[in-house]
């Protein structure tokens, strides 16, 4: 796991000072002067250190369809991007707008899982536990939100961007010190290559372990058939086939080589993470395909799918539109990571049967 990316040495001063606010806050957690609830059932949280790119939200939707297969499972998460406010269940027929892309996509891809979102969390918890009662809560990018302490936490380290290396925002992409990973009980490295060997995954393990503890795994991210958006229909073109690549993720690396591997023709139109399209993003889109080739397509994310939907698409642009799906996979011990998780839900409802709230 090694450096490929940038930190800006003139902006490290900020840095410091960034850090240094969070380094208090959190003491401030640890020490009990800052409350943090504790829940009658087992709260998972996922999270990451790293701004975007840790695939968060597959290994999330990964945790909670296992969860669901022995009981009523929920999501919870912020609604990043939104334009309401609180508490509010979503469902497959809300917009981004109203529920956030990742939560959104979550409801559309787990149909037996109940998604909501509060920027308070804590509230969403109690607002979840009395409408509908859960068996177990997965927090959605919770490893900064200190006023809830779940009885799993979670940390996301994606492989090509090593914590160890990188430096606080402004200038890198930790949101805070990685000596906080300390609070994680499990880590997980995220976006491996798929031939990475046991004794790198030992190198890494040991770098990342601190004195207490805490176990680590390492996942790759598998793509799917490409099906079409309007009517969800598996599609299989043919490798000639022009391919018009858009995203609005923090990292489209990945699925640009996937699809360079597998198709012979493939153009990029990438914008930032939870980008809304506006209608002169769709006509630069829909000119971009044209001129590419009249059977060429568009392909793009789970996420992104559920904003190109609320978009004023242009007529005959939404059928030529596809998305990639993308999953989860463990590289080594993947039962284990199974059986620790259902395990984990089994022992809290054991031990913490009375009310802790």
């Amino acid at each position: 796991m090694g450096p490929d990316f940038r930190t800006y040495k003139l902006l490290k001063p900020v840095s410091r000072i960034w850090a240094a606010v969070s380094s208090v806050r959190n003491r401030l957690f640890d020490k009990g002067i800052l409350r943090s609830e504790t829940f009658r059932l087992p709260v998972i949280s996922v999270g990451n250190i790293t701004v975007g790119g840790t695939g968060k939200s597959p290994h999330t939707a990964y945790i909670a369809s296992l969860l669901a297969r022995s009981g009523r499972t929920a999501i919870l998460s912020r609604g990043y991007g939104r334009q309401t406010k609180g508490f509010r269940m979503v469902s497959p027929s809300d917009t981004y707008r109203s529920v956030g892309d990742e939560p959104l996509m979550l409801s559309i891809l787990l149909p037996d899982v109940c998604v909501a979102v509060d920027e308070d969390r804590a509230h969403g918890i109690r607002t979840i536990i009395n409408k509908v009662n859960p068996r177990v809560i997965v927090l959605d990018d919770a490893f900064q939100h200190r006023k809830v302490t779940p009885s799993l936490n979670i940390l996301l380290i994606n492989y090509n961007r090593n914590i160890l290396l990188d430096c606080p925002m402004p200038a890198g992409r930790l949101r805070e010190s990685a000596s906080n990973r300390d609070r994680a009980d499990i880590m997980v490295v995220t976006k491996c290559p798929q031939g990475i060997g046991l004794s790198e995954m030992e190198s890494i393990s040991a770098e990342l372990v601190t004195a207490r503890q805490q176990r680590v795994w390492f996942s790759t991210m598998e793509y799917g058939p490409l099906y079409r958006l309007s009517d969800h229909t598996v599609y299989s073109p043919d490798i000639s086939t022009p391919i018009l690549a858009v995203t609005g993720i923090a990292s489209p690396d990945a699925m640009v080589a996937h699809l360079k591997d597998t198709f012979r023709e493939v153009a990029l139109i990438s914008y930032p993470d939870h980008h809304r399209f506006t209608s002169r993003n769709l006509l630069k889109i829909g000119r971009t395909l044209d001129a590419i080739g009249s059977g060429a397509i568009i392909v793009t994310t789970e996420k992104d799918a559920s904003r190109f939907l609320s978009a004023d698409m242009p007529p005959g642009l939404i059928g030529r539109i596809f998305v990639l799906p993308i999953a989860v996979r463990f590289l080594k011990d993947g039962d284990l990571f199974d059986s620790l998780i259902t395990e984990h839900v089994e022992s809290f409802e054991k031990n913490n049967s009375h009310d802790c709230t």
